[in-house]
């Protein structure tokens, strides 16, 4: 994570209906308020679309910026229900560093990072966490792209994720990973294009992305929101024949203190939940699954060491993903999920490994 950029003016999502209280601790939903006109069914389907149910089980679109963003929220949740979850990724993540190892010993009046981190180069090695050992070299940042795919697939395919979709080749990055220029350079048009073709492929109930309004973070993580939001709103992702998607944006309350403070659409899910299905609490399946980003600060033993040292706030007991738009007679997320109980029959059809479909022309 990095520094955030000055704000702009981001539209405050719309809610429908009266407000109630549902608890579902039993299913990891922490008590929030919901749609009562939703979660009663009573939501309506616009003309010339089909109706939509809380019955029906979704299907789940995450577009995320790199390799790891999906770790700030579980899909665990939607793995135990054997939900058809795809996942398209914009950059490789190319440009980012590796962690080498934990400082030690580490003096918090330096201003240094607990972490030491390199960018690929002759001398930056992949290391298991937390002590070693070193696995091999990252020479490159292409070197970097392909291990970062890898452990996104490993990761992905621990949470049963049915297709993902490259949008940026190795070879030719078409959407450049950068902590500094944001979204800037890349070319709108041809993302817009990308992510169309994802949609019509997935045919999604609920897109998942990053949160518009959190500009203290990762410039394009918020820059990546705003983009999809607008895509929505123009109506680039509408299908014929059904009803238009609802858009969330994970909020990032692990990273920054920021983030944990409300915001309008806040969904809360408890992460201490236990699951018969996964056989472990939600937060247990979250560290296996986020075991696989070796390279990443966000690996659970180097993310650990940043909590402890008292540079990450860390994660606490709910997981906050925000609606940002509620689409056309769709039912919010945590009365999707309370109405559809983990099942371990779905969960079993659900594929071990993604399908790969590389958009990047490569």
């Amino acid at each position: 994570m990095t520094r955030g950029a000055a704000a702009s003016p981001v539209r405050r999502c719309h809610s429908r209906g009266p407000h109630g209280i549902l608890r579902w601790l039993r299913l990891g939903l922490c008590a929030a308020p919901v749609l009562a006109a939703l979660a009663s069914g009573s939501c309506g389907t616009s003309a010339g679309h089909e109706s939509v149910t809380t019955s029906a089980a979704p299907r789940i679109l995450l577009i995320t910026a790199h390799p790891d963003d999906e770790t700030m929220f579980d899909l665990g949740r939607f793995r135990e229900r054997g939900w058809d979850v795809s996942v398209a990724l914009v950059t490789n993540g190319e440009n980012g560093q590796v962690v080498q190892a934990v400082r030690d010993p580490y003096d918090p009046a330096s201003g240094d990072d607990i972490l030491i981190e390199k960018l690929p180069g002759p001398g930056t090695w992949l290391t298991m966490p937390p002590q070693g050992p070193r696995l091999r070299k990252i020479r490159s940042p292409a070197a970097l792209a392909e291990e970062r795919r890898r452990e996104f697939i490993d990761s992905l395919s621990f949470y049963g994720v049915t297709r993902v979709f490259f949008l940026s080749g190795l070879q030719r990055a078409d959407f450049e990973d950068s902590w500094d220029s944001g979204v800037s350079r890349w070319d709108k048009g041809l993302l817009a294009g990308r992510l169309e073709e994802v949609v019509r492929r997935a045919r999604p109930d609920l897109i998942i992305t990053l949160n518009p309004a959190e500009t203290w973070a990762h410039l394009q993580h918020w820059g990546l929101a705003r983009i999809v939001q607008a895509l929505l709103e123009e109506g680039a992702f509408d299908v014929s024949g059904r009803p238009r998607p609802a858009l969330y944006g994970i909020r990032e309350d692990g990273w920054y203190k920021r983030s944990q403070r409300a915001q309008p659409g806040d969904i809360e899910l408890d992460r201490t939940a236990f699951s018969p299905v996964l056989g472990k609490t939600y937060a247990e399946y979250w560290k296996e699954a986020t075991s696989a980003y070796i390279s990443q600060s966000s690996h659970p033993d180097w993310f650990a060491a940043r909590v402890r040292a008292g540079i990450l706030p860390g994660y606490g007991a709910v997981d906050i993903i925000r609606l940002l738009e509620p689409g056309e007679g769709r039912p919010r997320l945590d009365v999707l999920l309370e109405s559809s109980p983990p099942d371990s029959a779905a969960m079993a059809r659900l594929p071990s490994i993604p399908a790969i479909m590389d958009l990047s022309g490569e």
